[in-house]
């Protein structure tokens, strides 16, 4: 039996971040490069998220992490966690607002999963037409289990909001499979 992965499309909220970022040399930069440097990322945020144990704003997302294009050729990672409007973070992470929007994507059980998560989802792209609007993100959820980290991994894409699911006062749904 061969499990097939579903690719989903859902609103992800606009919302304030607390954020760290790493630089990636380029898009020419190997696989391994990517991989420390997102490891070396994670490592430091996660440190601070534990010594400081910010103010959270949602009890959907436990952390988002994406990619995008830096002034010049660099290519910038950035992990983030969801914060309350009053929140006030210290000086080693910086807040934006992470702009939300139609989010196509496909659940991860772990982050063991998250190559073949982003491969259903580009596979979708490609069959669907979406224009991406985004990098990779990947919204991390809560688990109870503090060895694994499920998350819905995907991008934002153009288009019309999709229907049934609310704004930032709403969950996102928990989608498996």
């Amino acid at each position: 039996m061969k499990f097939e992965r579903k690719v989903r499309k859902a609103w992800l909220p606009e919302m304030r971040v607390a954020y760290m970022e790493q630089p990636v040399a380029s898009e020419d930069s190997s696989i391994e490069d990517y991989l420390n440097a997102y490891s070396e990322l994670w490592q430091r945020f996660n440190e601070w998220r534990e010594r400081t144990r910010p103010a959270l704003g949602r009890i959907d997302v436990a952390a988002l992490a994406w990619t995008l294009r830096g002034d010049d050729e660099h290519l910038l990672l950035r992990a983030a966690v969801p914060i309350r409007g009053d929140y006030q973070a210290p000086p080693e992470v910086r807040t934006a607002i992470f702009p939300g929007g139609t989010f196509l994507y496909c659940y991860a059980d772990d982050s063991d999963e998250i190559d073949l998560a982003f491969q259903a989802v580009n596979d979708e792209l490609e069959r669907g037409n979406y224009e991406p609007a985004s990098g990779p993100i990947e919204a991390y959820k809560f688990s109870y289990n503090f060895d694994q980290h499920p998350a819905d991994c995907g991008y934002l894409v153009k288009g019309e909001r999709p229907t049934g699911y609310g704004g930032h006062h709403a969950p996102l749904p928990i989608a498996r499979g």
